[in-house]
């Protein structure tokens, strides 16, 4: 049989059946509501009432609607798809769940133990997480194989409204998810990554940020002007004055001396965040991992420019040339690529890569 284990803690998923519990099976969304009616007695303190213990099942894609699961032991449980829309999962013990693309919307998982649980692709609407536990948790199958990253994972999930206020969420995965109106404020972020998220309105007060990768977050200025951002991973600041004139006179010289003289203009992994570069000649430029939140580039020459895996969320990109510009792994909500000129250069040889 398969063990959950985290660093601090270890939960062994049983040998053995009791009364209340089921080990590995699939069940079906009528099974696991009869259980649910025994569970609730238990709630209650009711006579005959039993405590749900599902270990390692498999529910993936049912519709358990409003269904209430309080204080149930779920550990390693697969509830990918599942529509869970009002239910209650409060203190529910959900080490290692999965809850890939599930639809959390109105839930409640407060004080939820949720290390190494997996929401990717989820939907959290007014989800209520607050004080849970999602530090991370191995889940280890057979010969001790750890069956897949231990980290608490939000990868590409949508956060509305939802309240994670204290939660422990050291090390916690929010690549690509987009988070607004999220209330964070006092959890622990220690080393978490927002690796190509956005951020809006978010309330981060309090917050443990230190060692959190925000290098290619857009963060608008409500999150921002919440949060200690001083000990955070942040891309880096970019030049203004006198330092832009003479980057953009370098990489004019670079382009006209066939890459001789001159340097390659160089805004890889800056924050451009609402910063003016409309209008000028950047042929070939490096944008790699630049984070460009309403980044003025109207009317801008950039032909062959590298903007692979750029922030470009509500850029201004009017009349822009694009041709041959590598966009290959960019985030492009909001911004408006119909006005650009793109396609291949003059020899055919390169096109514009989206």
């Amino acid at each position: 049989m398969s063990a959950l284990k985290a660093a601090t803690a270890q939960r062994t998923i049983g040998t053995y059946t009791q009364t209340a519990e089921i080990t590995g099976r699939r069940l079906t969304a009528a099974a696991v509501e009869r259980l649910a009616v025994y569970h609730d007695r238990y709630l209650r303190g009711m006579k005959g009432g039993r405590r749900i213990v599902l270990r390692a099942c498999d529910m993936s894609g049912l519709n358990l609607t409003d269904i209430n699961l309080s204080d149930a032991e779920l550990p390693a449980c697969n509830f990918s798809d599942v529509i869970f829309k009002g239910a209650k999962l409060t203190r529910a013990n959900l080490f290692g769940a999965q809850l890939n693309r599930a639809n959390l919307t109105n839930a409640n998982l407060e004080r939820a133990d949720l290390r190494g649980a997996k929401f990717e692709g989820a939907t959290l609407l007014n989800t209520n997480l607050k004080g849970a536990d999602m530090r991370r948790g191995e889940v280890q199958g057979e010969e001790g194989r750890v069956l897949f990253d231990p980290s608490c994972s939000f990868k590409d999930a949508a956060l509305l409204m939802s309240n994670m206020g204290t939660c422990k969420l050291t090390g916690a995965d929010f690549r690509g998810a987009q988070l607004e109106h999220v209330e964070l404020g006092g959890s622990d972020l220690r080393g978490s990554s927002f690796d190509g998220a956005s951020l809006s309105c978010v309330e981060m007060q309090g917050a443990n940020l230190m060692d959190a990768d925000l290098s290619r977050t857009a963060i608008d200025e409500a999150t921002e002007g919440s949060a200690n951002l001083m000990r955070s991973r942040r891309a880096q600041m970019p030049p203004s004055g006198e330092a832009l004139a003479d980057m953009l006179l370098a990489h004019k010289l670079w382009i006209e001396s066939d890459k001789v003289d001159g340097a390659r203009a160089d805004f890889s992994e800056t924050d451009l965040t609402r910063f003016n570069l409309g209008g000028h000649f950047l042929p070939g430029a490096d944008f790699t991992r630049a984070v460009m939140v309403g980044t003025d580039l109207r009317g801008a020459f950039l032909v062959g420019a590298d903007m692979k895996e750029a922030i470009l969320i509500d850029a201004l990109l009017e009349g822009a040339d694009l041709r041959g510009t590598d966009l290959r792994g960019a985030v492009t909500s909001g911004t408006l690529l119909a006005g650009t000129k793109q396609g291949a250069l003059d020899d055919d040889r390169i096109v514009t890569r989206l």
